[in-house]
């Protein structure tokens, strides 16, 4: 009797679920994994950083690939990477109409395109592609795709990558498809650890809360702005020569009462390692302190470094300074709307007969000839006595 009592418990504590029998142990247990996959869905899915593609600057002489060849692959390349790519449309949509990218801009102005497209950080890109020497002396198609990272919340340059690729014979996405991914998960962890930088970055103060502001360049009265005792020279980074480019890199600084740099911080920025560049360099100044009523004081300005293209190589072609002036009567031509027909030809100087070709010329009086020097004019025909 007791043993059909226990069977038939054993019974009634057994229920159907999904069609099978499971004990409630077992029921429990799939339900608290059921609830624990789900809480941790919601906190990858809060975690996931948004980002927008903008349209690439392409410099492609070879010719045959478009912007849509570009955006295609790195917007799948980011979304295996785990981050939330926003819609192509709502990205064009919110940039304005016929104004260029710009890949130099301060930080106020990276963190409003950033906030009009409304993602939590945005990508550059830009192509270069042409016909390239390979080392059997064939002609190859390849070029450089630079990837630059930047995040809204403050404007900053997170991050810039550069891939050199070389197509051969499979053609452009095949052989920058696996560079694309490469670059993108890079990327989205250097997003990923600027964000959590920045969160606990949030509640620490002014790196200089003293420091007397001269970044708008106005001198309060009895006020002597910091001067560097050594000039900085920052110098332009391997990939910027190749990239030859013409940038300006600014910092605000701080300068502390005894002339060290308390801080340095990037405010327009470019990419190609040359914020490194500029805050190496002036890391490594040492300033004469700013004064105020006599008195030195910790100070913070801005600093502007302009980096200007290489000049031209020796292949051939002629460099901007080493031309010549226009001609003034072909700049006056050109500023009228007139064609240059070239300078006018010098006029033709017939060569002067020697003394022994000399001819006779007929005088007044007639039966009388003297000696005449030679006519300038070959076609004159001399007269006859």
């Amino acid at each position: 009797m007791m043993r059909r009592i226990r069977r038939a418990t054993r019974q009634v504590r057994r229920y159907t679920f999904q069609g099978r029998n499971v004990t409630r142990r077992r029921t429990l247990f799939c339900l608290g994994w059921l609830m624990a996959l789900l809480v941790a869905g919601q906190a990858q899915s809060s975690e996931r950083f948004s980002v927008a593609v903008l349209p690439p600057r392409l410099a492609d002489e070879a010719g045959g690939v478009s912007a849509e060849m570009v955006l295609t692959p790195l917007e799948a390349a980011f979304a295996r990477a785990g981050l939330t790519v926003l819609p192509r449309a709502q990205v064009v949509s919110a940039l304005p109409a016929g104004d260029q990218l710009n890949f130099n801009p301060t930080r106020a102005e990276a963190r409003a395109l950033g906030a009009r497209v409304g993602s939590e950080g945005y990508a550059l890109a830009a192509l270069q592609r042409g016909e390239r020497s390979a080392t059997d002396r064939r002609t190859v198609i390849g070029g450089t795709l630079r990837l630059f990272a930047v995040e809204t919340r403050s404007g900053q340059l997170i991050a810039s990558e550069r891939a050199d690729f070389t197509e051969d014979q499979r053609g452009f996405l095949a052989a920058v498809a696996p560079l694309m991914e490469a670059t993108a998960t890079r990327l989205s962890a250097q997003w990923r650890a600027a964000r959590e930088r920045l969160t606990a970055a949030a509640g620490q103060g002014d790196a200089c809360p003293e420091a007397l502001d001269l970044r708008a360049g106005d001198l309060p009265p009895q006020t002597t702005p910091p001067a560097p005792l050594t000039r900085p020279r920052p110098e332009p980074t391997e990939d910027a020569r190749a990239a030859g480019v013409a940038v300006t890199i600014s910092a605000e600084v701080c300068v502390t009462a005894d002339g060290g740099v308390s801080g340095v911080e990037i405010v327009r920025w470019a990419g190609y390692g040359l914020e490194a560049a500029v805050v190496a360099a002036l890391r490594a100044t040492r300033f004469k302190p700013a004064t105020q009523n006599g008195k030195p004081v910790p100070a913070r300005f801005l600093a502007d470094f302009n980096f200007r293209a290489p000049p031209a190589s020796s292949s051939g072609a002629e460099s901007p300074k080493a031309r010549r002036p226009m001609p003034p009567a072909r700049r006056r031509l050109q500023e009228a709307g007139r064609e240059w027909r070239g300078r006018p030809a010098a006029p033709r100087l017939h060569p002067q007969r020697p003394a022994s070709q000399a001819h006779t010329r007929c005088r007044y009086t007639p039966g009388r000839c003297r000696t005449a020097k030679p006519s300038p004019t070959p076609d004159r025909r001399p007269a006859q006595c």
